[in-house]
C-alpha cells in the first residue's frame, strides 16, 4: 500500500471486533451445522444463502431459514434444532491466523478493544472455553441478546452499544471495526465507523464495497495505518 493510500484512513483511539469468521474460526462450523439441520428436509444451504445470513441474529437467520426454504417447521423450531446441532459442534475452536498477534499487540500497547458479536450469550460461552486466557483483553461483549440492543446487524445498534460501554465513550469516528460479513460491514459503516473486511474469499468484490480496508487475513493488517502502535519486527508474545 502506497503511502498515498494510507492517508485516506483516520486515525482511531478504540478498536471493536466481530467473533465468528473474524476472531475464531466458525463459519464452516455454522454452516455444518445449519446443513445438519437442513439435510432431513433435502435442502441444500448454498453460500448464496450463506452470505445472506452472515452477521444476522439467531432469532433473525432462523425466520429468514424457514420462509426462504420453505421448511414444514417454525423458526422457533429450527432455532432449537440449530442450536442443538452447534453446540455439539464449538468445543473446540481456533482462532484465526494472526488474531492472538494482533489482541496481544494492541492490548499491550493499552488500546481499548471490545467485541460485538449476533451470538447469543451461552453460545459465545461455549466456544470461548478455549481462549478463556485472551478474552480478558476485551473490555466487554456485547452478544446478541444483550437487553440493550435494540436491532442487531446490519443495523449499527451493536456497535453503537460496545462504543458507548468504553468509559470515557469515544466518538464513533474514533472506532475502528473488523469484520468479515457484508451485514457486518453494513453495521459498522451506519455507526460511522472505519471498518476493516476481512471476507470469505468467496464474498463477491460488490458486497465489499464501502469498506475501509479489504484484507485477506488479520495477520496482514498494519496498525499504523490508522494511527496504532506499529509492530516490532521482534515481537513476540505469550499470555497465561
Amino acid at each position: 500500500m502506497s503511502s498515498s493510500e494510507a492517508k485516506c484512513f483516520k486515525r482511531v483511539t478504540h478498536c471493536i471486533f466481530d467473533n465468528d469468521g473474524t476472531i475464531m474460526d466458525t463459519e464452516n462450523i455454522y454452516t455444518n451445522a445449519i446443513q445438519n439441520v437442513l439435510t432431513p428436509y433435502g435442502k441444500k444451504y448454498t453460500f448464496e444463502l450463506k452470505k445472506q445470513q452472515m452477521g444476522l441474529s439467531a432469532a433473525v437467520a432462523s425466520a429468514n431459514m424457514v420462509r426462504i426454504l420453505n421448511l414444514p417447521i417454525t423458526p422457533q423450531e429450527y432455532l432449537a434444532k440449530f442450536r442443538a446441532e452447534l453446540h455439539a459442534l464449538i468445543t473446540d475452536v481456533k482462532l484465526l491466523p494472526g488474531v492472538k498477534d494482533l489482541l496481544l499487540h494492541l492490548f499491550e500497547h493499552r488500546v481499548p478493544m471490545a467485541m460485538a458479536t449476533a451470538t447469543y450469550r451461552d453460545t459465545f460461552n461455549i466456544k470461548a472455553l478455549p481462549h478463556c486466557q485472551l478474552l480478558p483483553v476485551f473490555r466487554h461483549i456485547v452478544c446478541g441478546d444483550d437487553p440493550e440492543l435494540k436491532a442487531c446487524k446490519p443495523s449499527p445498534d451493536i456497535f453503537l452499544l460496545a462504543a458507548a460501554r468504553f468509559k470515557p465513550a469515544p466518538l464513533p469516528e474514533c472506532c475502528l471495526v473488523f469484520e468479515d460479513s457484508a451485514q457486518g460491514k453494513d453495521a459498522g459503516v451506519a455507526a460511522g465507523m472505519q471498518v476493516v473486511l476481512i471476507p470469505d474469499a468467496r464474498l463477491p468484490i460488490a458486497d465489499t464495497k464501502g469498506a475501509t480496508l479489504v484484507l485477506r487475513s488479520m495477520a496482514d493488517f498494519q496498525p499504523e495505518l490508522f494511527g496504532l502502535p506499529a509492530f516490532d519486527n521482534v515481537e513476540k508474545f505469550t499470555f497465561g
